[in-house]
C-alpha cells in the first residue's frame, strides 16, 4: 500500500503504530509522532489538480491536530486493484489509530464520575447543573486536566469554571457564555474533542462529550428565549435529567485507569484569550505540578516489537476497550512480537 506524501508527489512510506503515537520512514528519515487528545483520524477524499498522480485507486484517510494545524494524509490500494479490500484495510488502519487516541485521552483522566450537586460549603458551586474532568488545550505543547464546572442561565449569561480539582476551592479560569457563543464538536472517527468560543476541550469519552454539549446547546436555549433565572425546583430538575443520562452511560462504566501515556510537565499559567475569559486567582507556587501532558517523542518503554494496535493475522480490536496488557506496560498488545507495521 501507499501514502499520499504530498499534493505533487505520492510515494510508500514504512509506517508503524504505537500505543501512543506512530513513525514513519520518508527519505531515509523517520518521523515520530505522539497522540494528543486533540488528534484525531477520519476518512476523506484527497483533492488533486494532478490526474497523473493516479490518486483515485487510493482510499485516503487523514491524521490531524487541529490545534497544531497539521495534518497527515495517508492511502491504501486493495489487493489486486479491489476497491472492496482497501475499504476494509482503510476501516482497519482508522479504527486502530481512534483506538489508540482514545487511550492517550483516557491515560490522562482520574477516575471520576460527572456530578450535579454543589460542593458542600461552596457558595460558588450553588447554581452547578454537571461538573467533570476535561482535557483543555493549553499551547501547541501541552494540555492540562481540568475541573470544569457548567452553571444554569441566568439574565447575565451562563458561564463555565475551570478548577484544579473537585473540591473546586481554586478557579483557575471563567469562560462567560452567552446566547451566540461558539460550542461545536469536532469531527473524527471516535473523537471525544469540542470547542467552547476560543477553548479546545476533549473528555474522557464520547458520551461524556454529548453530555457536556448537549447541557451548553440547553443552556443557550434559554439564553434565546430569555428565560427567567431558575427557581430551586427547575434546578433540581436540571440536575435530575443529567444524572438519569450519566447512569446510562456505558462507556463510563466500563473506564480504567491505567498510567499516563504522555509525559507531564510543569504548571504553565492560563493567558486570557477572549473577551468572554477571565483569570481570577494567581497560580500557586511554580514546583507544585498539575496532571497535564507534553506533546513530545514517543514515550516508552514502547519498541516496534511492541506496539499497541491490530494483531496482524489476528484478531481487530476495535471495539473501543483496551487491548490486552504485558508486562508492565499498560495497554500493550499480550502478542508483542506481532508488529502493527506496515507499507503505506
Amino acid at each position: 500500500t501507499d501514502t499520499t506524501a504530498a499534493e505533487d508527489r505520492i510515494e510508500p512510506v514504512d509506517f508503524c503504530l504505537f500505543i501512543n503515537g506512530f513513525s514513519f520512514v520518508q527519505d531515509g528519515q523517520e518521523v515520530a509522532v505522539v497522540f494528543s487528545p486533540f488528534s484525531l483520524v477520519r476518512n476523506c477524499k484527497f483533492q488533486s489538480n494532478m490526474p497523473d498522480l493516479g490518486l483515485s485507486m487510493f482510499k485516503i484517510f487523514k491524521v490531524s491536530w487541529f490545534s497544531h494545524g497539521i495534518c497527515y494524509y495517508f492511502g491504501v490500494k486493495g489487493r489486486d486493484g479491489d476497491d472492496r479490500s482497501a475499504e476494509e484495510e482503510r476501516s482497519k488502519w482508522v479504527l486502530d489509530i481512534s483506538h489508540a487516541m482514545r487511550l492517550v485521552t483516557q491515560s490522562l483522566f482520574p477516575q471520576f464520575a460527572i456530578a450535579v450537586d454543589p460542593v458542600p460549603g461552596a457558595v460558588n458551586t450553588q447554581t452547578r447543573l454537571m461538573a467533570g474532568f476535561l482535557a483543555h488545550h493549553d499551547d501547541p505543547n501541552s494540555v492540562s486536566i481540568l475541573y470544569c464546572e457548567l452553571h444554569a442561565h441566568s439574565a447575565e449569561g451562563t458561564r463555565m469554571v475551570l478548577y484544579e480539582d473537585e473540591k473546586c476551592t481554586t478557579p483557575i479560569l471563567t469562560i462567560h457564555l452567552f446566547d451566540k457563543s461558539l460550542c461545536c464538536e469536532k469531527v473524527g472517527i471516535n473523537c471525544s474533542c469540542f470547542t467552547v468560543e476560543d477553548h479546545d476541550f476533549s473528555s474522557c469519552t464520547m458520551s461524556e462529550r454529548k453530555l457536556w454539549l448537549r447541557a451548553i446547546s440547553n443552556v443557550k436555549v434559554k439564553l434565546q428565549s430569555k428565560a427567567p433565572d431558575p427557581t430551586g425546583d427547575e434546578l433540581a430538575h436540571f440536575r435530575t435529567a443529567i444524572r438519569d443520562y450519566v447512569s446510562s452511560m456505558r462507556d463510563q462504566k466500563d473506564r480504567r485507569e491505567f498510567d499516563a501515556l504522555l509525559q507531564r510537565c510543569p504548571k504553565k499559567q492560563f493567558q486570557v484569550v477572549g473577551g468572554g475569559d477571565v483569570e481570577p486567582l494567581p497560580w500557586p507556587p511554580p514546583d507544585e505540578v498539575i496532571l497535564a501532558a507534553k506533546v513530545g517523542p514517543l514515550v516508552g518503554p514502547f519498541s516496534a516489537a511492541t506496539p499497541f494496535v491490530r494483531r496482524l493475522g489476528g484478531s481487530e480490536q476495535g471495539d473501543g476497550s483496551p487491548p490486552a496488557t504485558s508486562g508492565g506496560n499498560p495497554g500493550v498488545s499480550a502478542d508483542s512480537d506481532l508488529q502493527a507495521s506496515a507499507t503505506l
